[in-house]
């Protein structure tokens, strides 16, 4: 019995070149095909890992954490409850936070929740009854809010209740929660002056009215490791951002004007807080600093009892963890669980003296500010006043130094500049004046200015992102190296007899303004509730 065998392939007969079989031509074809696309798949992701790590590596948009600006009257990034009806009123001149309070610490100023006049009183726009109404009606925004806390959604009133509404006198660093994904996504934000918020009772923020918003300490990174992104509003200037200090700092004020930073002892004490705690805060309408009973600002009368501990301020104020690694990156963090900026964040801060980039703005390489300021100064990429940054000293092509600030009020009373190589020194009256005043000046020279350019809104506006104060003299601007700050001796109708002698043919006549204006005495160590 013969074996059976299955029919094999076809056989062809020899050719002179050997002819090839279609079947095992399309096998080879395949396979060619696939090991091609596994080379190119390989080369792919070989490109793209060194895009990636180039891209890391030159400090460019890739790299850089943001920190947001966020304007008064701003409904906020993808804010927990739709904007209310509520209006933030800008600040008037004299209202905003002295440039001088506070200790400058990693490019900021950092001051003490409970300093007085850091926070401004009176009416606010704030309703933190409602806030507490919309996160008892949408229980996602609820437990995401309170979370931030560490506390429950029935204890939301009792914490609320134990915060006070307050007005920013300056421009503040926080860390502000968005509702993203059903969560609160904590980023780096810049609350501009003129802000309502909740402040509980170490004066650390909490809340942001307008949007509803947790908040926190910011970040422990110098600011010149973020990237700016938002548009500059009037006054605006990055050396003038301040921070609440956080529990394991002291912050020193020496002579009234000098401040400085020390590690708080270990076995410190934690902030006041209950019914007796008080904040002293500014009326806006009087200027005037007067003491503000903490909390009490909700009815819990019907409210179910409350079963849990609150939270004490110290135990929140402290800086931002992060709870992911991509979290931590994106504020500027090394890791999740830890508070330590990441080392990219510090180089880079070093590598441009803590001035942070601006998103779309003219750039080094590196991505720090062009040293020199020009056109990358603060006021020209807000578009406001952009003459003082873009005009020059006339006595120096060099980059002027930044300008030393001294003294405390709501006016410059004097300041030094370089004219022709020769340093000068201009004092303005003290009493209060509008429009143009004259100025004594050491080198002789008659010079005047106006008066409502030396207050303190309108110093700030005008001082670049370098620190460099300039002022218009009868239309020439120069880069002022130092000033002294005054408080102004408001102008009263009451005059005084001069002791002028005055001619016998000339009858008896009273006392002009401008005499009175001359013998007003210097009264630049008086202290007046500075905005």
């Amino acid at each position: 019995m013969s074996n059976y065998y299955p029919p094999g392939p076809p056989t062809y007969p020899s050719m002179p070149f050997g002819a090839v079989p279609p079947e095992p031509q399309r096998h080879n074809r395949r396979n060619l095909t696939l090991i091609l696309a596994a080379v190119v798949a390989v080369l792919a992701l070989v490109f793209a890992s060194v895009v990636v790590i180039v891209l890391k590596h030159k400090k460019g948009e890739f790299s850089i954490p943001f920190l947001s600006l966020t304007s008064a009257d701003a409904p906020g990034n993808q804010p927990f409850m739709a904007q209310p009806n509520l209006t933030n009123r800008p600040l008037d001149n004299g209202l905003r936070l002295s440039a001088q309070t506070g200790a400058p610490d990693q490019g900021t100023r950092v001051v003490s929740g409970t300093t007085p006049g850091l926070y401004m009183g009176g009416s606010t726009s704030c309703d933190p009854a409602g806030l507490g109404n919309f996160l008892a009606q949408h229980p996602g925004q609820a437990k995401s809010w309170a979370s931030v806390y560490g506390i429950s959604t029935q204890a939301i009133p009792y914490y609320l209740d134990t915060l006070t509404p307050v007005v920013l006198t300056a421009d503040t660093w926080v860390t502000n929660y968005s509702y993203t994904g059903g969560s609160a996504v904590p980023f780096q934000d810049v609350l501009q002056a003129g802000t309502s918020v909740l402040v509980d009772s170490a004066g650390v923020p909490r809340v942001r009215c307008q949007c509803g918003n947790p908040l926190g300490p910011s970040a422990s990174a110098p600011i010149g490791g973020y990237r700016i992104r938002g548009a500059h509003w009037q006054g605006y200037q990055v050396n003038y951002i301040t921070r609440v200090a956080y529990n394991t700092q002291n912050v020193t004020v020496i002579n009234n004007t000098t401040t400085v930073i020390n590690q708080a002892p270990s076995q410190a004490p934690p902030p006041a807080s209950g019914p007796a705690a008080l904040l002293t805060l500014l009326n806006p309408e009087t200027r005037q600093l007067f003491d503000r009973t903490v909390g009490g600002i909700i009815d819990l009368s019907g409210q179910p009892p409350l079963n849990e501990p609150l939270p004490t301020p110290t135990s929140l104020n402290v800086p931002l963890v992060a709870h992911s690694d991509e979290a931590a990156a994106q504020n500027g963090l090394a890791r999740a669980g830890d508070p330590a900026p990441a080392p990219e964040v510090t180089r880079m801060a070093q590598e441009n003296g803590n001035t942070p980039p601006t998103e779309g703005a003219g750039r080094t390489e590196s991505g720090a500010q062009n040293p020199a300021g020009g056109a990358t100064s603060a006021a020209t990429e807000s578009g406001g006043n952009s003459s003082a940054s873009q005009s020059n000293s006339s006595s120096s092509s060099a980059a002027p130094t930044r300008t030393a600030f001294t003294g405390s009020g709501d006016s410059i009373g004097s300041f030094t500049f370089t004219d022709n190589d020769q340093s000068v020194t201009c004092q303005a009256p003290s009493a209060e004046a509008t429009g143009s005043v004259s100025l004594t000046c050491t080198d002789g020279q008659s010079r005047s200015v106006d008066q409502s350019s030396l207050s303190q809104s309108s110093v700030t506006s005008a001082t670049d992102s370098t620190g460099v104060w300039r002022v218009s003299l009868g239309g020439s601007s120069v880069a002022v190296t130092s000033a002294t700050w005054q408080t102004l001796v408001p102008t009263t109708t009451e005059t005084t007899t001069a002791e002028t002698p005055t001619s016998t043919e000339t009858p008896e006549v009273p006392t002009t303004t401008e005499e009175t204006t001359t013998q007003a005495p210097e009264t630049s160590e008086e202290t007046t509730p500075a905005g």
